[in-house]
């Protein structure tokens, strides 16, 4: 025995041989064996604090109803009430303009200039509702819309309406607008299409409703009454404005079948391109910054799902994103707007925003032009005005029931947004080559109207529908305001280019045709998507490998 102690003596002290080797084996293992216990401990005590923070991207999804059909109905409020300012501009201050002997370069630069603030306007919805929050910046765009449009009508001179109308009323309906089209996506998955036909029904409804009632009004109260009693009908969008909740208000539960398809979209990229949680060392400063290698990894997967798979990325994804955003909002203003400006300018390089910007562009452009110039084209076809103004009568209601139809057909799996963006833009150049080629009589021009309120439908319903499809939830206010800057750099080159050519020509039927080459432009130009997407793609793996080695 005494002989064994000693061994164990040596054996601890260091000393002799083999023996002595194997005793620091031992006690090494032993040491590590602690260390990896205290370690294991380490790492379930660290699980447990990042559980709250991952929690949002695992364990909510969109409402998908409930309260998301009251943000629908103020969606369509909203629309129906903001886009009775630039509709009805014609209607309500034509008989001004022309009593105070105002030209038609002078009106058309009045009604130009609110397009491009309105465009303008829509780039700073986005900062604004993340800096004072969407209801709030909601309502100063109600009551700066109604002061706009009263003040327009005490107008002392012309030029004051480019304060009153183009500025002040531009504004007010980017803001308004801007809004009601970010602010539903996020309410909605698997309805998104039922819920989009209260988005995009309010401009048709403005069209049949507001321009009859404006001219009663001006008729039985003179300017300055129908322009007060518009500003108190605009008040209304107070209402529409309080039910734009923030989402993380109605959040739901995510069902157990749905991680699956979580997971499924983290590997698309390769488990390797992200460290897991799990796989972080417990020593790693990879620790400290867990959550944010999560949210690329959350962010860069589902921007990737989307483009490959040529849907967008499941809503659970990008409403978690959105939320950790709000918590981690910096404190320094200056980062918080060098990240937006970032955010903006990461999404404006992708080919399939290009697209986007483009067509919106173009076919805006030739929208309002076509409106503005129908009646004209209609007195130059020695047809009466009132012909016209029933011809846009029925392209309203053609564009209407359009747009009720098509946009619940979004929730089919069969259903192709591209293709019926595609087709909306040939049927508005078909309709404007019918109005001026063929419409010899008045039922062709009804012709014309019903053929271009169809392209309208098929196109504009999927509006908002094809930005979450193509981009993803998460990029959608920045593409949104991308749409708007594009649009109020369409409006000013091509609207009067278009006018121009009418001036060299004194021929309405050259600026038509070009207005139709226009719309078959934008056609052709997406069918170029499919490849946007697949160069997205692969620029979205090589971030994705650049920022795994890096990490």
């Amino acid at each position: 025995m005494e002989r064994g102690a000693m061994d164990v003596n040596a054996e601890n002290n260091g000393g002799g041989g083999g023996g002595g080797d194997g005793g620091k084996e031992a006690e090494k293992a032993a040491v590590e064996g602690r260390g990896d216990a205290r370690e294991n401990c380490g790492e379930e005590q660290d699980e447990e604090r990042t559980k709250p923070d991952s929690a949002p991207l695992c364990k909510f999804r969109a409402p998908d109803g409930g309260w998301g059909w009251m943000v629908a109905l103020g969606t369509f409020i909203v629309n129906t009430l903001y886009f009775s300012l630039p509709f009805c501009f014609g209607i309500m201050f034509s008989g001004f303009l022309v009593g105070n002997g105002a030209s038609s370069t002078t009106i058309a630069w009045i009604y130009n200039l609110f397009l491009v603030v309105w465009n303008m306007s829509m780039i700073l919805a986005n900062p604004l509702c993340q800096e004072f929050g969407t209801r709030a910046v909601g309502f100063a765009s109600v009551l700066m819309a109604s002061i706009a449009i009263t003040l327009s009508g005490f107008a002392p001179s012309i030029y004051f309406l480019y304060f009153s109308f183009s500025i002040l009323a531009g504004l007010s309906t980017g803001l308004s607008v801007g809004i009601a089209f970010s602010v539903l996506p996020p309410y909605f998955d698997k309805k998104s299409g039922k819920a989009n036909t209260f988005l995009v029904a309010g401009a048709p409804v403005t069209q049949m409703i507001f321009a009859p009632f404006l001219r009663y009004l001006l008729d039985e109260y003179s300017l300055q009454g129908a322009t007060l009693i518009h500003g108190a009908i605009l008040l209304n969008g107070l209402v529409a404005m309080s039910f734009f909740h923030p989402i993380k208000w109605h959040l739901k539960p995510c069902l157990s079948q749905e991680a699956p398809q979580t997971q499924q979209q983290g590997t698309l990229l390769g488990d390797k391109a992200f460290p897991q949680a799990d796989s972080v060392a417990p020593g790693s400063t990879l620790r400290g910054v867990n959550r944010s290698v999560q949210r690329l990894r959350g962010s860069f997967s589902s921007s990737a799902w989307s483009v490959a798979s040529g849907g967008s990325a499941e809503v659970s994804t990008g409403l978690a994103f959105l939320l950790d955003e709000a918590e981690e909002a910096p404190p320094s203003g200056v980062r918080l707007r060098g990240k937006k400006v970032s955010m903006m300018w990461r999404t404006l390089v992708r080919w399939r925003c290009v697209i986007l910007a483009v067509t919106v562009a173009l076919t805006q452009t030739t929208l309002l032009n076509f409106i503005m110039m129908l009646p004209f084209v209609a007195k130059a076809a020695h047809y009466s005005l009132q012909d016209a103004a029933r011809c846009i009568a029925l392209m309203g209601i053609t564009n209407l029931v359009t747009r009720l139809v098509v946009s619940p057909l979004a929730d089919c799996s069969m259903f192709s947004i591209r293709l019926s963006v595609m087709l909306g833009y040939v049927l508005r150049a078909s309709g404007i080559a019918v109005a001026v080629v063929l419409s010899r009589e008045v039922w062709q021009l009804m012709a014309a109207g019903v053929v271009y309120g169809l392209g309208l439908g098929f196109s504009l319903s999927m509006f908002n529908l094809s930005i979450v499809h193509y981009m993803g939830l998460d990029n959608l206010r920045p593409t949104i305001g991308i749409l708007g800057l594009a649009g109020a750099v369409g409006f000013p080159t091509l609207g009067p280019l278009i006018g121009l050519i009418r001036d060299l020509t004194s021929n309405y039927a050259v600026s038509l045709c070009v207005m139709v080459g226009l719309d078959l432009v934008s056609a052709a130009v997406w069918l170029l998507m499919p490849a946007a997407q697949a160069r997205d793609a692969r620029r979205l793996r090589r971030e994705a490998c650049v920022i795994s080695h890096v990490i």
